[in-house]
């Protein structure tokens, strides 16, 4: 299947947040994206289940954290799907997995977070996987999450690429993920980070706004068309209703 390689990163890809990174990383030609053996599933389960009472307690007093429309990923029946939310803060990753936990979920995320001590055996664990910048293991890539899909598997992607801390507005999105959801007829599932003024008790410690996790509704990438201008329509759709939701938050500037 010939593609554009839509999930190449770039030098603007840079994280705005620059992290220790001491280790070298590569990804290798047989690297295991899926992680499907008994002990790594089990693993990943127990440190899912652990990390989740940990982080519903961390992410509601230190964040403000609150989640709705889970209805809308109950309303998939278990179907795979590619997850797209704006990137606005270094713990919007563990707002998903509570959001979405118990399901397992695949985040790609750039190969250089795979060179951060202890960092990066973590978030394996956890189920990232890393996006290089060579063409043919990005094909490998979309190829895994294409079978993580066809499995019930979701596939978190954040379009915007680089994080910007509690950026107020959506920024550029990249056609990756759509692409993904194209070329396998997968459903896009739109979340949405907005950022709200603390109230109540926050309001005597955070200066920083709350962060609410809203699920929106599924989008299908519409079959009749080709895989390219499919993806194309399904990124304008959900832009549209994320952008809809952001401009709906209280915090604006």
């Amino acid at each position: 299947m010939e593609r554009e390689p839509v999930l190449t990163p770039s030098q603007e890809d840079e994280h705005v947040l620059h992290m220790w990174e001491p280790l070298s990383f590569s990804v290798d030609e047989d690297y295991d994206y899926r992680r499907q053996g008994f002990f790594c599933r089990l693993g990943t389960g127990l440190l899912r289940i652990v990390v989740f009472v940990l982080l519903s307690v961390y992410n509601y007093v230190t964040l403000g954290m609150k989640i709705d429309g889970r209805e809308n990923l109950k309303a998939l029946r278990g179907r795979g799907a590619v997850t797209v939310c704006n990137h606005v803060h270094p713990m919007d990753c563990t707002m998903i997995d509570l959001a979405v936990f118990p399901r397992r979920i695949h985040y790609v995320t750039l190969d250089t977070n795979f060179r951060i001590p202890l960092v990066r055996h973590l978030i394996r664990w956890l189920g990232a996987v890393p996006l290089s910048r060579s063409p043919h293991q990005i094909a490998r890539l979309f190829e895994a999450m294409g079978a993580a899909m066809d499995d019930g598997v979701l596939v978190q992607i954040y379009p915007e690429g680089v994080l910007i801390p509690y950026a107020p507005k959506l920024r550029k999105c990249k056609g990756g993920a759509f692409r993904l959801a194209a070329d396998y007829g997968a459903p896009v599932v739109p979340m949405v980070i907005t950022q709200e003024p603390p109230t109540g008790l926050f309001r005597l410690y955070k200066k920083k706004p709350c962060l609410h996790l809203h699920i929106l509704p599924a989008m299908e990438p519409d079959p009749t068309l080709p895989p390219r201008a499919a993806a194309n329509l399904l990124r304008e759709r959900c832009v549209q209703a994320m952008e809809a939701r952001l401009a709906s938050s209280q915090i604006t500037d």
